[in-house]
């Protein structure tokens, strides 16, 4: 088993890791990612990449400096190479939703939320998802821990917007849900009422695509059934 690396916080991208039978360790990268945007020139679905990019090599630093005891026990568990590191995956997503050519982040606040819906139903909008995978080695002994190789990737998919009514989207507004997710809403929770059609990968707009985090694995030289936690 290849020890796994979760740089999101995020509770879908996990489940969505764990249902594939994959058990990540969770450490958290804490980007400024209000910053990233602000001073980023591309376009959406290059800006998606860009955060994933850079929540990958902020946690990438942070394992240099203080390697979480659950992956040393994992690493240990799966057997130094023949250097003595240990390989391990990391995998980080960042998604946003794009409107009218424009990034929709997380909302925040009950009042963004209602701009946000009453900007975007009954509309097409695309959400994008940027996902960053590395292969590193770690050496538990030497506190290292070195980049093998790094790439990203983005997965799109096209969402059509419910309509829903005002006592609807209060009583959506209430449950805080949409606060904290890309484009106010998720289609895994109370939101997934309001979205009536997608067209793409519904893992996308989850937050993480597996069918392009395994293509990227595979291009990297690493067999997918390794990151699975057991096989039965």
């Amino acid at each position: 088993m290849i020890p796994v690396v979760l740089a999101s916080q995020s509770p879908a991208r996990r489940q969505i890791l764990t249902a594939s039978g994959i058990d990540p360790v969770i450490v958290v990268s804490h980007v400024d990612e209000a910053a990233i945007e602000a001073s980023f020139a591309g376009d959406v679905p290059e800006l998606t990449c860009a955060l994933s990019e850079a929540k990958a090599r902020a946690v990438i630093e942070s394992l240099r400096t203080r390697t979480p005891p659950q992956l040393l026990a994992e690493a240990d568990a799966a057997g130094p190479g023949a250097d003595g590191a240990r390989t391990v995956v990391l995998i980080a997503g960042d998604s946003l939703l794009e409107l009218d050519g424009r990034p929709v982040g997380k909302p925040g606040t009950a009042e963004r939320t209602r701009e946000v819906w009453t900007a975007m139903a009954g509309r097409w909008a695309t959400l994008h998802t940027g996902h960053t995978v590395a292969v590193l080695d770690v050496d538990p002994g030497r506190r290292t821990c070195e980049v093998r190789d790094l790439r990203s990737a983005r997965s799109s998919t096209g969402v059509l917007m419910g309509r829903p009514s005002e006592a609807e989207l209060e009583a959506y507004i209430a449950t805080e849900e949409p606060f904290g997710v890309a484009g106010a809403l998720t289609i895994d929770g109370f939101g997934g009422a309001f979205v009536d059609r997608l067209d793409g990968d519904h893992l996308t707009v989850l937050g993480l695509s597996l069918p392009l985090v395994r293509r990227l694995v595979t291009d990297m030289g690493l067999f997918w059934p390794d990151l699975w936690s057991s096989r039965r």
